[in-house]
């Protein structure tokens, strides 16, 4: 009598158990409000910058703006920094993450990342008459980067002499390396690139081609185990691969037209053929 009791009592405990309620997927939310919020940077020239109009424009933005028209929906931008994009995508206040977003190992504990559309090694920006032309000539000197950047770490590792000094941004950076609070900037050469080529007297600043100390491939940042926005965001990311609007979008930004000037077969970047 007594098993019987407690198996009467376990089957009634489980009865009352709800049954597992279904998470409503980034994509269902997308396609019920008809755009996607896609959080972008404004501070990095060529990828996420604002113009005089306060138009926030760039390389990044237009491949959201692509994913968004493949999924048939409109889109929302909200800024975002190194230091913010992380948390507003784990706050479930915006939907995706096109902001020069290098998909680290150590980053999938916090976010989960789409396939690759980028690729840019990380090296240094330095005043041209600094002398500076490898990661040994640091020693003993100051880099900046921004708060958030994974180059943070790797310029340590590659040089543990040297000091790092975080921006809020990298404009903020790149004014102080002008004002010589700082004696090289590092972060990914696309970025550096930017940086150089939008400033008054670009010459004044150089690219080391022996400085270089890592890498990896931009990638869009989204929310963690949402395997159906993730794979409606990779098919739209493999479809304007494959149609050419990806490599419309690098001309205008990246290209020999371009301020960077950087033949597509120079930029170290290569993505999968899909089916």
């Amino acid at each position: 009598m007594r098993v019987l009791m407690i198996a009467l009592v376990g089957f009634l405990m489980s009865a009352a158990v709800p049954a597992a309620v279904h998470a409503e997927s980034v994509l269902e939310k997308v396609k019920s409000r008809g755009k996607v919020i896609a959080g972008v940077r404004k501070d990095v020239p060529n990828f996420g910058m604002t113009t005089e109009q306060g138009e926030i424009v760039g390389f990044d933005v237009d491949i959201a703006k692509a994913v968004a028209k493949k999924l048939g929906v409109g889109i929302e931008l909200v800024p975002v920094t190194s230091a913010t994009r992380t948390a507003l995508i784990q706050q479930g206040r915006i939907d995706l993450v096109a902001a020069t977003m290098t998909h680290y190992r150590k980053r999938d504990d916090a976010v989960d990342f789409s396939i690759g559309y980028f690729y840019s090694p990380q090296t240094l920006l330095v005043r041209a008459e600094s002398g500076i032309k490898t990661l040994d000539d640091m020693a003993g000197k100051k880099a900046g980067t921004a708060i958030g950047a994974g180059a943070a770490e790797n310029m340590k590792k590659a040089q543990p002499k040297l000091t790092v000094q975080t921006f809020e941004s990298y404009p903020a950076s790149f004014l102080a390396l002008q004002q010589g609070l700082i004696d090289a900037i590092g972060t990914d050469i696309i970025i550096l690139a930017s940086l150089r080529a939008n400033a008054k007297n670009p010459d004044d600043f150089a690219l080391p081609p022996t400085a270089t100390y890592g890498g990896g491939e931009y990638a869009l940042g989204l929310p963690e185990n949402d395997s159906d926005w993730r794979d409606a965001v990779n098919h739209a990311l493999m479809d304007i691969w494959k149609d050419g609007t990806w490599r419309e979008i690098y001309e205008k930004w990246i290209g020999p037209k371009s301020k960077l000037k950087i033949k597509f077969e120079e930029s170290g970047f290569k993505m999968h053929t899909y089916n």
